[in-house]
């Protein structure tokens, strides 16, 4: 067997809480750094991003030898995500709620939004309006990679959304006029199905205090996992 089937059999011992490791693994977007019976650590090289799944910090501390930097992470357990933060010097250990849509019927089209792929094109407005990350680089790639849709009405940008390097959907905003009007649950509909098409698992993290989010997951049928996991990142 080799390591990304291992990997793949120590994660599916609970699939809801590592899926943000498993379906990377599904559509070859990692690889294996270090592989325990305790523990997996893989690597996903466009976003320099490691992901930890450690049965203990003893076990986090081996997969972790072979790594001397790391500047950003993701942790399935607060201990683990401590360690990384402490031993990396990394400023933030930030919780999230994992969620999944587990369910195998696409979503019904939004009526009066049209939902379509965003290019360049629209970078000043996705940049002045995501507070997520402020990394203009990061938005162009992710335009660029073809991961970004948009609503419209009446040929007027809405709102947008998109994926993550590692695949994870995210990168949601509605913009100020236009909220409280069903534009993210057409967005978020929208990239479930992009998702389905592709027999993927759609996937996302929701930070600590985000409650309109949890919110918004809750109303289209998505799964939340009961057990945080921690970014731990500048």
């Amino acid at each position: 067997m080799d390591s990304l089937r291992q990997a793949q059999s120590y994660l599916e011992r609970d699939p809801l809480r590592y899926m943000d490791m498993l379906e990377p693994i599904r559509r070859g977007m990692v690889e294996v750094t270090a592989l325990r019976e305790d523990g997996v650590l893989l690597y996903n090289l466009p976003g320099e991003l490691y992901m930890l799944a450690a049965d203990s910090v003893e076990s986090a501390r081996a997969l972790c030898a072979g790594v001397g930097e790391m500047e950003l992470a993701v942790a399935h357990s607060r201990e683990t995500g401590e360690y990384l933060q402490k031993r990396y010097g990394i400023a933030r250990c930030q919780g999230c709620t994992q969620a999944a849509y587990l369910g195998k019927e696409p979503f019904p089209a939004a009526q009066g939004v049209e939902i379509r792929p965003l290019g360049q094109e629209a970078f000043s407005v996705v940049f002045a309006n995501y507070h997520s990350f402020s990394d203009p680089k990061y938005i162009r790639e992710r335009l660029d990679a073809g991961v970004m849709r948009g609503a419209f009405a009446q040929g007027q940008l809405l709102g947008f959304i998109g994926m993550h390097y590692e695949g994870s959907v995210g990168m949601l905003e509605v913009l100020p006029p236009y909220r409280r009007r069903g534009v993210a649950l057409a967005l978020m509909a929208a990239m479930a199905n992009h998702c389905l098409e592709r027999g993927w698992v759609p996937f996302s993290q929701i930070f600590d205090g985000n409650t309109a989010s949890l919110e918004l997951h809750r109303r289209l049928g998505w799964t939340l996992c009961p057990e945080k996991l921690y970014w731990v990142m500048d």
